[in-house]
């Protein structure tokens, strides 16, 4: 069976976060990764993993990308290169769909690093933005005045643990519940 000939229902999800050393795809890198491997008919997690990326050139990171990520030299001591982290990302989940929050910047930056390192991988070529999602729910209601993850989620209920600074893991952990709780809500309506 090609790859096109499935249907999205049985297809995993790969739930990605990136921490990078900033917002310009041409100057800055991926700094860690959380993910996790979603069983798309049950929405059970199958698999999880999180590392940190060695940068390869601190000297174009922005300050403030740094200081979201919670940088430092000693919080970074056992991170991968940049090529092996790639290397099991694309061993991850063959055939999945790629989802998170704003998901087109993490995956901008993960295609980009696949390229550069030669790294093949099998994913899915579409994309599930679960901001998307919160937009479409909460559109005509008052709250939430903006669509950050941790705004959407206490709105929700979901008891989130407060990340600053930010952590891929816990960032992709979240994004899931709300997506879940998003999913439950628009069933329910």
């Amino acid at each position: 069976m090609r790859k096109e000939d499935i249907n999205f229902r049985d297809r995993d999800i790969l739930f990605i976060d990136l921490e990078t050393t900033g917002l310009d795809l041409e100057e800055h890198e991926i700094i860690e990764i959380g993910c996790l491997v979603v069983n798309g008919k049950n929405l059970r997690i199958k698999k999880r993993y999180h590392t940190k990326v060695k940068p390869e050139h601190l000297e174009t990171a922005s300050k403030e990308g740094l200081e979201v990520a919670g940088y430092s030299e000693k919080a970074w001591t056992k991170a991968r290169e940049l090529a092996d982290m790639l290397e099991d990302v694309a061993k991850l989940a063959p055939g999945a769909m790629i989802a998170g929050w704003k998901v087109d910047f993490d995956w901008w930056f993960l295609d980009k690093a696949f390229k550069k390192h030669n790294v093949k991988h099998n994913f899915d070529y579409h994309l599930i933005d679960v901001i998307s999602l919160a937009f479409a729910y909460y559109r005509n209601q008052k709250k939430p005045k903006r669509l950050g993850l941790r705004k959407v989620a206490k709105l929700m209920n979901l008891d989130l643990p407060d990340t600053k600074p930010h952590n891929a893991m816990k960032d992709i952990e979240a994004t899931f519940m709300v997506f879940k709780n998003l999913l439950d809500k628009i069933v329910k309506d």
